[in-house]
């Protein structure tokens, strides 16, 4: 009898530990999902894109789902289906990081456009917010867009020199630093704007040039930095499917773990340092 109510008082422990932690994971996960949709809908928000919070939870709570599931459908080990649901849990990042980087490119490649039609705008007699307003309806988006943003914002009492540094946050580089300096340095100081903007024209242009040739000098530079980085993996991953007695000792020894640890480590952060050196600006 009192074997009998140890058991059930163990099996009764057992279960209320496992509600309550089910309970507090859900309620996590739960809180994370909000969270993280509330700051996804928050950034593309300001790409102009509009989706609402249950689409962006949805989003979040099925990518681990997805990614590991095929992990594990396509190779049948467990193990591959739990990295892919750990992968998948950044998926929805990268993918709003990757948009958003594609449209910051998208913009200042349509900037120096953008400034000749200001130019022209300004020597027909328009006034800057005129122009402004002129490139918001004749370019396509996104610096239409952030034109339109810009004038919204002025129309609301917002300052042009505010608006136009609220721009310079919204697109940050050295492009719109140069633009936003002259707007501001021609509408403190005066001058002929139409000539400030030919001049800052011929200076992207001059800077577009450079570093397109950069790009094709070191095109093969990089392109055999990339080989190399994933060498290792690729040859580490062909030894080891030969005979699996090779890395024994790796996988074995203390030392041999740490020797395997420090290799991984290393070779991540000289992957890390090579895609921040190939893409500093100049």
């Amino acid at each position: 009898m009192d074997l009998l109510l140890m058991y059930g008082l163990c099996f009764g422990s057992v279960v209320l530990a496992g509600v309550a932690s089910y309970a507090t994971l859900t309620q996590r996960t739960t809180t994370y999902l909000q969270e993280k949709s509330v700051q996804a809908a928050a950034q593309l928000s300001e790409m102009f894109i509009n989706l609402s919070r249950r689409t962006l939870w949805l989003m979040y709570a099925l990518a681990p789902l997805a990614v590991g599931g095929l992990g594990w459908l396509l190779t049948e080990r467990w193990y591959v289906g739990v990295a892919g649901a750990a992968v998948g849990v950044l998926v929805p990042r990268i993918i709003i990081v990757q948009m958003d980087r594609a449209r910051r490119k998208k913009f200042h490649a349509q900037l120096v456009d953008g400034l000749l039609l200001l130019s022209s705008s300004l020597k027909a007699g328009l006034s800057m917010l005129q122009a402004f307003s002129v490139l918001a309806e004749e370019m396509p988006a996104p610096i239409s867009q952030e034109f339109g943003l810009l004038l919204k914002e002025t129309r609301m009492g917002i300052n042009l020199d505010e608006a136009v540094k609220h721009l310079r946050k919204r697109m940050p580089s050295d492009d719109v630093t140069l633009f936003v300096t002259a707007v501001l340095v021609a509408r403190e100081a005066g001058g002929d704007v139409t000539h400030i903007f030919g001049r800052l024209v011929e200076t992207l242009r001059e800077r577009n040039k450079i570093k397109e040739k950069v790009k094709t000098l070191t095109f093969m530079s990089r392109l055999q930095g990339a080989l190399m980085a994933m060498l290792p993996f690729g040859f580490s991953y062909v030894v080891y499917q030969m005979d699996h007695n090779y890395f024994h000792y790796f996988f074995s020894d203390p030392m041999g773990r740490m020797m395997l640890t420090a290799v991984v480590v290393l070779q991540v952060l000289g992957g890390l340092l090579f895609l921040r050196f190939s893409r500093s600006p100049l």
